[in-house]
């Protein structure tokens, strides 16, 4: 629902667009994938309670590489880290940063490629079994 959320608040007929909010939303969405993927594996340290999702992608590195043969590649990793600015920026006003529209479609693009790589992993496990 974050995803869509993102898409709606972006071509809602808002002024101004809630271009920060956008951008949160695509940061929850790929961190709520990826951490959906950490129960899917059932990962042995339980759920991290942290919001960096280059940090979560790199606790499932592993185990997607042996289970699934994808690779997690520095695109993605590099995308994580910028998603992650969003979700700490909404968070706490003297961080807000000023996001144009250009920067929010970008975010919406980033957080459908995490997600589309999260059901990748998914469907790959799956297809093995």
């Amino acid at each position: 629902m974050d995803f869509e959320s993102a898409k709606y608040l972006l071509s809602a007929p808002f002024y101004p667009r809630p271009l920060n909010i956008v951008c949160y939303h695509c940061q929850q969405a790929a961190e709520k994938a990826v951490k959906a993927l950490i129960i899917y594996f059932g990962s042995q340290g339980g759920m991290p309670k942290m919001h960096d999702i280059a940090f979560l992608l790199n606790q499932v590195k592993n185990i997607v590489e042996d289970k699934s043969g994808l690779k997690l590649d520095n695109n993605l990793v590099a995308i994580a880290d910028t998603l992650t600015k969003y979700g700490i920026t909404s968070r706490y006003p003297n961080d807000e940063m000023d996001i144009d529209e250009k920067q929010a479609k970008q975010a919406i693009m980033d957080s459908k490629k995490v997600l589309i790589w999260v059901e990748n992993v998914i469907e790959q496990v799956e297809g093995l079994r």
